[in-house]
């Protein structure tokens, strides 16, 4: 006894207490609170609680708002029901200035396919199944061979050794595109100019310059099957021109697909390599067939543009994101949506499938990047990225443990996708960083940016070099010998 108190009691009591702030934790992480600043201002206001604080963005506002809610739930207040007047006609407001009318319940509506995408789905469900029992029987035996921990610290280690080695003028304009080959040894760039501009991975010689379109380029993607020196598809880029075109090493055009009726966003290939995925400002996207230039769906279902989409490692689904800030999940075997990720309170530009084949990163104009588990259906963390808009997200191709982030702020960070820290803060850019590429292992990385340049990252291997911090810089002629410079 101690001051005729039970120690047992006491140490009963604090667990008790312990157990009840989880509890109410917990729930307060579950209390719905409105999407839009003004909406949450609004409530703000009427508690009488400060509006805004010094240095607080929307998202902090917003979790605010919710530790408000859960404190008057906790203290037994109810909320008024005239309080959620003004929030419904808001909301209402919002949404016909979106053309959106959450009022009415969605309305699911199937359309018929054509033959050709019948065809195609049937060998999506027997190969995505083929190759996921055989992704699993890796991972299995890599898991009896290997040590999880020190395979996820070769990882961390490497990401936090990354170190400048290479920086080339890449472009006369802002480079907004990026895209890395499955080797690591191509790498592809495009600028708003309309110029692609291919390059040697392993010191940014360039190798190859085409007039891509006559309008600006928006993104461009080397194709799975890509291989230097191998005759065959090697590169697609999409334009405001509302086109996408693919195109061999020596910037021949293989193909045109037209039919989008407003500028392209973003362009993916499917695992496979047979098909073609484009975004666009016209609310819809597209699948097509790499070789007939055959448009095989058309796909609605965002309310506001269609701005990013990728396919799983498999081949079995797809994530498409947009200015609406909602991502949609889809079965590519059977056309279903099959899960909304929600959470972005302002559009997300970026999203990515790790090649555990179930974790999906999604980042946006609200400085997050959010880590989504399609296990779970839910969002498991939100990483606090950067201090501007996230403009590009992309997973390590081996195992997706280490997550790489671009932004607006001027950096690209790396992400470890178990603890959720940031490994490194890649900092040379002298403007906006739009796009970035990682490879495996995340020994690589390739950051290009609004300061018309291309610079690549490695490891920095200790008594190879007498400087960590030593560039070197190759400066490519006005004309080399195989391209041919957009003047």
């Amino acid at each position: 006894m101690v001051d005729g108190r039970n120690p047992h009691d006491a140490k009963w009591e604090e667990q008790r207490k312990t157990v009840e702030e989880h509890e109410w934790q917990r729930k307060m992480r579950q209390v719905p609170v409105p999407v839009h600043d003004q909406t949450v201002r609004m409530y703000l206001r009427r508690w009488k609680e400060p509006v805004t604080l010094f240095g607080e963005e929307e998202m902090e506002r917003r979790d605010r708002l919710r530790r408000c809610i859960a404190q008057r739930e906790r203290d037994g207040n109810d909320l008024p029901n005239e309080w959620m007047e003004p929030h419904v006609a808001y909301e209402r407001d919002e949404d016909e200035t979106m053309d959106v009318d959450r009022a009415d319940p969605p309305e699911i509506f199937y359309t018929v396919g054509c033959d050709d995408l019948e065809r195609t789905r049937r060998k999506w469900a027997v190969e995505s199944l083929r190759r996921a029992k055989q992704r699993i029987e890796c991972e299995t035996d890599e898991r009896h061979r290997t040590n999880k921990r020190s395979a996820r610290a070769l990882f961390e280690q490497n990401a936090r050794r990354l170190v400048l080695e290479h920086s080339q003028a890449a472009h006369r304009r802002p480079v907004v595109g990026c895209s890395l080959s499955n080797g690591g040894d191509t790498v592809a760039t495009c600028i708003w100019d309309g110029t692609c501009r291919l390059w040697d991975g392993n010191d940014l010689r360039g190798k190859t310059t085409f007039a891509a379109h006559e309008e600006r380029c928006t993104d461009v993607r080397i194709h799975p099957s890509y291989r230097a020196g191998v005759d065959g598809p090697c590169a697609a880029t999409g334009s405001s021109d509302g086109t996408a075109k693919l195109w061999d090493d020596h910037g021949g055009n293989l193909a045109t697909y037209k039919g989008h009726a407003d500028r392209l966003a973003r362009i993916a290939f499917h695992p496979y390599g047979h098909h073609l995925a484009t975004t666009s400002f016209d609310r819809t996207r597209r699948l097509w067939d790499v070789e007939t230039e055959v448009e095989l769906l058309l796909q609605e279902g965002h309310s506001r543009a269609v701005y990013a989409l990728a396919f799983q490692c498999d081949g079995s689904w797809c994530v498409s994101a947009g200015l609406d800030a909602v991502g949609w999940v889809w079965d590519l075997r059977t056309g279903r949506h099959v899960h909304t990720l929600t959470g972005h309170i302002k559009p997300i530009l970026a999203v990515d499938v790790a090649k555990d084949g179930y974790t999906v990163a999604t980042a946006g104009e609200d400085h997050t990047c959010k880590l989504c588990d399609l296990r779970q259906r839910r969002c498991v963390y939100t990483l606090p990225a950067h201090s501007s808009l996230v403009s590009a997200a992309r997973f390590e191709t081996k195992r997706g443990g280490t997550l790489l982030t671009a932004s607006y702020d001027g950096t690209a960070r790396l992400w470890s996708t178990t603890t959720y820290a940031c490994l490194n803060t890649l900092k040379a850019h002298e403007g906006k960083v739009a796009a970035g590429a990682v490879a495996a292992e995340a020994a690589l990385v390739f950051s290009a940016g609004f300061d018309k340049s291309l610079k690549r990252w490695c490891v920095d291997r200790e008594g190879e070099r007498p400087n960590a911090s030593w560039t070197k810089r190759f400066v490519m002629p006005r004309a080399c010998v195989g391209c041919t410079n957009r003047e």
